[in-house]
């Protein structure tokens, strides 16, 4: 920690130029890719291994539990990757651009499991292939994806905008795999061979537009540890891991992504719930649409609210609406006139946390820096994607867990009483608990009020021994 402290390793970062429009959209293209993996296997893989591959949802929640844990664990050796890399195309550009292809071609082979293998090697090959998915590739591609947040600028209004755009890009995304995703499959004839030409559409979707991001975009933000003799010095994973652990803002951090994602149960049951609670599957587009065209709408506007009134005063005032979205859907779970306004209002109130989270952790980053001298832009977005991952890896399990225990039959159009209740608690009740944990979590982040002094003196060199001291307590 010493040689991280010490004057040897002075290192300023001169404030970065206002970011162009261009630029956030080409950095938000690569969300919309991204989910063409994320979105697309959290919405549907569990539906296709049960009613067409066969498969129990119990198995397969526990395969995504597994391998989200490892997933977990392989987040933290990405960022110190992404942190030591040092290349002419940049720091986490390359990993963007060139894992991109493999990640597409990965979900294909997701959605395309063998006939010809009996039971056990199906469970082995979706083990397998959803393994290398989540534990590798999307978590090179993600972390560094998100990395760029703080590459890019250390502009804080650019980054809550960059922050609403690439969510903006994610919900268009979402809306067009929530919403198309049956028909395609139908059209293109049911079955496996719905799925296989619905997946090779999916895999271009997915991987194009990052290479596109992994190109065009600048890395103009980039924090080194350096020696006396000005060259650029490794840094230690044990080191990074160390002034990360050890700070508050960053485990509460942690805490919220980890939360975030855990409460999107409803992301894995919402086509149980058209199927069988309003016995029409074609109801998920309209559930999907009141879930993400207000949140897209109001992503344009989050920027300027955050701006307003601050990050946790305007999280705190959305999820204040969330909740009064859910005592809507739990009064009328069966209405779907009125559970469609309650996803609507729900929408709106986690607009301003979704903006600004990627923000928050840009802001972490910084705090983090400034304190200890080491340069964590990588690694603190790879812990943070480490408690994304593990949170809806538990998501996945949860709804997979929640069928079996209700007693879910496969392909019946008719659901025991039980199998109804899981699907609602996995809707409602479970998201609902969630967001209030979310709230009572946010009203320690408090580090607004010093934060301009922290960015000034990080402009100036003033970071890890050199800081002042006595500035704040974090």
């Amino acid at each position: 920690m010493q040689a991280a402290q010490s004057e040897q390793n002075k290192t300023q970062i001169a404030k970065t130029q206002k970011l162009k429009m261009n630029e956030k959209l080409t950095f938000g293209l690569g969300d919309f890719g991204a989910n063409y993996s994320w979105t697309f296997i959290a919405s549907f893989l569990t539906i296709y291994m049960t009613d067409t591959v066969g498969i129990s949802a119990g198995i397969i929640g526990t395969i995504i539990l597994i391998s989200r844990v490892t997933d977990g664990f392989t987040d933290l050796f990405m960022g110190t990757l992404i942190d030591n890399t040092n290349t002419k195309m940049g720091k986490a550009k390359p990993w963007v651009f060139w894992t991109a292809p493999i990640l597409g071609l990965l979900t294909f082979l997701l959605f395309n499991v063998p006939g010809a293998l009996g039971q056990t090697g199906k469970i082995i090959y979706i083990f397998l292939i959803y393994l290398l998915i989540s534990a590798v590739f999307y978590t090179a591609n993600n972390v560094a994806y998100s990395s760029l947040t703080s590459l890019m600028t250390n502009d804080k209004n650019d980054r809550v905008s960059l922050g609403s755009i690439r969510f903006i890009f994610s919900q268009l995304a979402v809306l067009s795999i929530t919403t198309f995703t049956t028909f395609l499959v139908s059209g293109f004839g049911g079955g496996q061979q719905g799925w296989t030409i619905t997946t090779i559409i999916y895999a271009l979707l997915c991987a194009v537009p990052l290479m596109i991001t992994g190109w065009f975009v600048k890395e103009r933000n980039i924090a080194k540890r350096k020696t006396e003799e000005n060259t650029t010095q490794r840094v230690p994973f044990f080191l990074i891991m160390k002034v990360l652990l050890t700070n508050k803002y960053f485990i509460i951090t942690i805490i919220l992504y980890l939360l975030w994602y855990l409460r999107q149960t409803d992301n894995g049951i919402r086509v149980y719930y058209a199927t069988y609670v309003f016995n029409n599957a074609d109801v998920m587009a309209i559930l999907s649409l009141a879930t993400t065209v207000p949140t897209i709408i109001g992503l344009m506007y989050a920027p300027k609210f955050v701006k307003m009134f601050g990050i946790r005063k305007s999280i705190t005032i959305g999820l204040i609406i969330s909740i009064i979205s859910y005592l809507i859907m739990t009064v009328f779970s069966e209405n779907l006139t009125l559970l469609t306004v309650g996803l609507i209002v729900n929408a709106i109130g986690v607009v301003p946390f979704t903006g600004a989270l990627s923000a928050i952790v840009a802001d972490v980053g910084d705090l983090i820096y400034w304190k200890s001298g080491v340069p964590v832009q990588g690694s603190v977005f790879s812990l943070t994607s480490a408690g994304m991952k593990i949170g809806s890896g538990l998501q996945g399990a949860i709804v997979g867990w929640a069928l079996t225990v209700g007693g879910y039959i496969a392909g019946s159009s008719i659901q025991p009483d039980s199998s109804i209740l899981a699907m609602k608690s996995m809707q409602i009740y479970f998201p609902f608990a969630c967001i209030i944990i979310i709230m009572l979590v946010t009203f320690t982040l408090n580090y607004e009020k010093f934060l301009p002094s922290v960015k000034r003196e990080i402009e100036e060199g003033k970071v890890g021994e050199n800081r002042t001291k006595d500035l704040a307590k974090i």
